[in-house]
């Protein structure tokens, strides 16, 4: 079976080259081509099986750097990496970098002036940090039950598709909403997502300081709530939930942490662990905690 794939991937890559979709260049085609198959770019990738995935369904095209009406689209992509820290992410996860302000204005307004080289890098880093986000908002970072490496297989892990998400949402004229409604649906969770976009968002606007240990810990409820909410979980025995977190009436509630888990997931969330070293277990068992 895998002589096949190999072979059928070839001949795509091979009818791409030499039957570029409209408006494609040959160049252009071969480019991704070329760069979504080199080891050591794949290496730095967080996704890099659904990015090919993605590229290979629509014929090798830019998905971001198409004209300059496009402009919009990788402004709304980019404030989203900017504004992680709301969702209880990191911006370290998404190629901070080399997706930076002052690369995409020049590709959008000077293109000429940009390699194709460099264009076609800047679209894939792009594709992946959104599909890393989509990953991370609806599993979370850390799912002990989907790894990364798992969600990103060939064989489909669960129903949702980050790559399938992500090409919906270019389409829509609300995109930010639609990355964005990939989240959990559960009030508690609802709750402390409202929370930390007010204490990383308006708060810090009006010069009001949250302790980092309270915005830490209201991540860390976030990320165990996306293990535990989304729908697929229904093929795992689910046990009650364990947080240390909560908001009532518009405050944050925090319980002991009797399990003594926060230290572990909150040093591996913000990507605190030394190098080589192991991520310990997070996730025993969950229980409710208010003790």
């Amino acid at each position: 079976m895998k002589t096949i794939f190999a072979v059928l991937s070839m001949l795509v890559t091979t009818l791409l080259f030499f039957n570029p979709v409209k408006g494609q260049s040959v160049s252009y085609s071969k480019e991704f081509s070329m760069q979504l198959n080199d080891l050591t770019k794949q290496y730095k990738l967080n996704y890099p099986k659904s990015v090919k995935r993605y590229y290979l369904q629509n014929g090798f095209q830019s998905l971001w750097i198409k004209n300059r009406g496009e402009a919009k689209r990788i402004e709304e992509a980019m404030m989203l990496l900017d504004c992680v820290l709301q969702y209880g992410l990191a911006h370290a996860d998404y190629h901070p970098g080399e997706l930076t302000y002052d690369n995409f204005p020049a590709i959008i307004d000077e293109p000429e002036k940009i390699s194709i080289q460099e264009k076609v890098r800047f679209d894939i880093l792009l594709t992946d940090a959104m599909i890393t986000l989509i990953n991370h908002l609806h599993y979370g970072k850390l799912n002990p039950y989907f790894s990364a490496r798992k969600i990103d297989g060939i064989i489909k892990a669960t129903s949702f598709s980050a790559v399938n998400e992500l090409a919906k949402a270019i389409e829509e004229e609300g995109f930010t909403a639609a990355i964005l409604s990939t989240q959990p649906k559960s009030k508690v969770y609802n709750d402390l997502q409202r929370y930390m976009r007010l204490i990383k968002g308006q708060y810090l606007g009006d010069c009001y300081e949250v302790p980092e240990a309270e915005i830490r810990a209201v991540a860390i409820n976030m990320e165990r709530l996306r293990w535990w909410e989304f729908d697929e979980m229904k093929a795992i025995p689910k046990k009650a939930l364990y947080l240390t977190c909560e908001i009532k009436d518009g405050l944050p509630v925090f319980y002991k942490d009797s399990r003594h888990l926060d230290p572990s997931l909150e040093t591996a969330l913000y990507n605190q662990l030394p190098p080589k070293k192991k991520m310990p277990l997070l996730l025993p068992k969950i229980k409710t905690n208010k003790d």
